[in-house]
């Protein structure tokens, strides 16, 4: 399946991908050629909406949600009930909260369309980038530590020589099935599960090589995220890592042959003007050059 709704993206145009601060949940805000896409929404206690309109958002032409857990969702409902959203993703496997059945009321009472996707589905952003979702598959893994999150929707988003793993809450069963499909080098890997132990195994990393890693958790969380080992992992792969717990908002920015890395409040990184990397300054706030 291949959706091809977005405008013509230039190939110098830059592409930003902002891991929002929205405390122990995930929330990514994709942008390219004036159309957004949002995966994940945070969770109930995030101020999400706030976040996306100082961002400058007034519409979603697509939402993910990339598993149920509410960590992901909580936020969701309140979205689409403040911006116009042209398609709703999800993986496709529900869950009995009370946050997920309010989501389902509330994407059929506006009448929103909503697609389960699996592996195979393309995105098209103009001419040079691409969202590619690489899980879950027509044969959902059953039995894990957690089939939500194993089954988490993977997306792969390619923007001319760049490329940005953004992984839900998947585990090592889903890395195995990625490794598995045959995934490869990398530039910015999306941590998954916050940085949990039960993800970012030894021979995900190795294949992957991530440059950077960015891991959502919030501030002395109850599960101890990111984990220690995880850590230790990523840094033994050579990665980068920045984290919302320490660095609050996180932006990704991507000229389509090179990639740089800004953190600070949203307001900070928000003021940065978004210019090529090549031209930026050193004097510029929170500017990582590759």
């Amino acid at each position: 399946m291949v959706f091809a709704w977005f405008g013509t993206l230039a190939a110098a145009g830059l592409l930003t991908v902002d891991m929002l601060d929205v405390g122990q949940g995930d929330a990514i805000l994709i942008q390219a050629a004036g159309k957004t896409v949002l995966v994940d929404a945070g969770d109930r206690s995030a101020d999400t909406v706030a976040q996306l309109k100082k961002m400058g958002v007034q519409r979603i032409d697509l939402a993910v949600a990339t598993h149920a857990h509410a960590d992901h969702i909580g936020r969701m409902e309140d979205v689409i009930r403040h911006f116009e959203v042209g398609l709703f993703l999800d993986s496709g496997h529900p869950h009995t909260s009370v946050t997920y059945a309010n989501l389902a009321a509330a994407l059929q009472s506006l009448k929103i369309p909503w697609e389960a996707t699996v592996r195979g589905t393309e995105i098209a952003l103009g001419d040079v980038a691409t969202l590619s979702v690489l899980w879950p598959t027509d044969s959902p893994l059953k039995d894990t530590r957690s089939d939500l999150n194993s089954n988490s929707v993977v997306l792969l988003l390619r923007h001319g020589e760049d490329d940005i793993l953004l992984t839900g809450d998947a585990e090592a069963p889903t890395e195995n099935g990625l490794l598995a499909g045959g995934i490869g080098p990398i530039d910015v890997l999306k941590v998954a599960h916050h940085g949990s132990n039960h993800s970012s195994t030894t021979a995900f990393l190795r294949a992957t090589q991530p440059t950077y890693a960015l891991i959502s958790a919030g501030q002395a969380n109850r599960y101890d995220h990111p984990g220690t080992d995880t850590l230790r992992r990523l840094l033994q792969a050579g990665a980068m890592i920045y984290r919302t717990d320490q660095s609050g908002h996180l932006r990704v920015v991507s000229t389509g042959h090179g990639v740089e890395v800004l953190e600070g409040s949203l307001e900070e990184v928000v003021a940065v003007p978004l210019v090529d990397p090549a031209l930026a300054t050193s004097t510029q706030v929170g500017r990582k050059r590759r």
